[in-house]
């Protein structure tokens, strides 16, 4: 479908898994690798066991991109992640109500996210007015239309921390600059809130951008913050107001990943918390984990078309591996491509490395409702009800 294409592309031409298999990696090399990325920031080993190709592959993959975009990002991941951990010591069940009350705050800006993405303009040609119209723009969506809900989240997972009671729907409503004040003078991580090189705060880059306090003169950008005696103005070049943008970028990424990674090591308590029925996700997220996965096992998507009625998904084999042990492996996904597409029939075409449709397996929804209602109804009995059609005379 037209909407995954980035997410199609940007496996294919940026994710690293297509070039480790190429150089002998297997898919099991490739879980390896990812237990071995996260293992120093999971107190749950069985969890990372568990979850690491069904949800952690594209965490893994943007893992290692930010790595290499801001050096040294690991520490500050290390530091936040350790304050979620203190809260959690501190006071169990207020830091799991807090994590589980704010996933629907999370879907909700990260549905904002998708649509930045998907608007997304290249920079690099846009003359200096639009230029700087765009990243102020983005440095506005970025840090409240996209970040807030992270900001909150940590706001009350340091109160947690300092044996403070929390109100989740007060802090909601709290401003973004009494939120990231809050985080500056309470947290072991202040310096990702503060924007070098003028110093300013995050929220006060977001007020520049959402009030369009700046111009442009003299192929500069001048910039305004702040009222009365506490009121700077300063001139910066292009390159400089997009390393602005990029470290309050940094600064979510950080967030975001210790979300996560705290998420996936206590899913089992936090996920009896969340009401899914609630959910309202963009298909976009569920779609980057299920192709991730996908890719993490050696299997390409080619195409993939579905409605409530039917759904179909093509992959062609990375791999060299036996066609039949191959085929059969890619039928397992039926269950998490019905998960992503909720149809009543649901078909996965298996090509091998040549291109060549070997085998379609098949299964209808109504296999995974007779699974969820009773408990004994396991891979068993998946394995009985999923039709195989071997293709090409085989």
């Amino acid at each position: 479908m037209k909407r995954f294409n980035k997410i199609l592309q940007s496996l294919k031409n940026q994710s690293p898994i297509p070039f480790l298999l190429e150089n002998g990696y297997t898919p099991s090399d490739i879980k390896a690798e990812i237990i071995d990325t996260f293992n120093p920031y999971f107190k749950n080993h069985e969890n990372l066991e568990d979850y690491a190709i069904e949800f952690l592959v594209s965490d893994w993959i943007n893992f290692h991109r930010i790595k290499i975009k801001y050096l040294g990002i690991e520490s500050d991941i290390e530091k936040v992640l350790s304050s979620y951990n203190q809260a959690k010591s501190k006071n169990n069940q207020d830091t799991m109500n807090v994590i589980s009350s704010m996933m629907s705050f999370h879907e909700e800006y990260a549905n904002k996210f998708w649509s930045l993405v998907n608007l997304e303009l290249g920079k690099k040609d846009l003359e200096i007015h639009e230029f700087a119209h765009v990243v102020m723009s983005d440095i506005s969506n970025i840090i409240e239309g996209v970040s807030k809900s992270l900001y909150v989240e940590n706001v009350l997972v340091g109160r947690i921390k300092r044996g403070k009671t929390v109100n989740i729907e007060t802090t909601l409503s709290n401003k973004l600059g009494s939120l990231i004040q809050e985080l500056i003078d309470n947290t072991d991580y202040k310096s990702i809130f503060i924007v070098p090189k003028e110093n300013l705060k995050i929220s006060d880059w977001r007020n520049i951008g959402a009030h369009n306090s700046y111009s442009v003169l003299d192929n500069k950008i001048h910039c305004t913050s702040g009222q009365g005696d506490k009121k700077v103005s300063f001139e910066i070049e292009r390159k400089q107001l997009f390393e602005r943008l990029s470290y309050c970028v940094r600064t979510t990424e950080i967030l975001n990943m210790v979300h996560k990674i705290f998420v996936f090591d206590n899913l089992s308590e936090i996920s009896l918390k969340v009401n899914k029925d609630n959910s309202n996700l963009r298909p976009e997220v569920g779609f980057l984990m299920f192709s991730s996965a996908l890719m993490s096992q050696g299997f390409e998507i080619q195409s993939i078309n579905y409605n409530s009625d039917y759904a179909s998904l093509e992959l062609i084999d990375l791999t060299q591996g036996d066609p039949l042990e191959r085929g059969i492996h890619s039928s397992q996904f039926l269950n998490q491509f019905w998960l992503l597409t909720n149809s009543e029939f649901l078909k996965i075409k298996y090509l091998k490395n040549d291109n060549n449709l070997y085998l379609t397996s098949s299964i209808s929804n109504k296999v995974f409702y007779e699974m969820e209602k009773h408990e004994k109804k396991d891979v068993s009995y998946f394995a009985n009800n999923v039709s195989f059609k071997f293709e090409n005379g085989r």
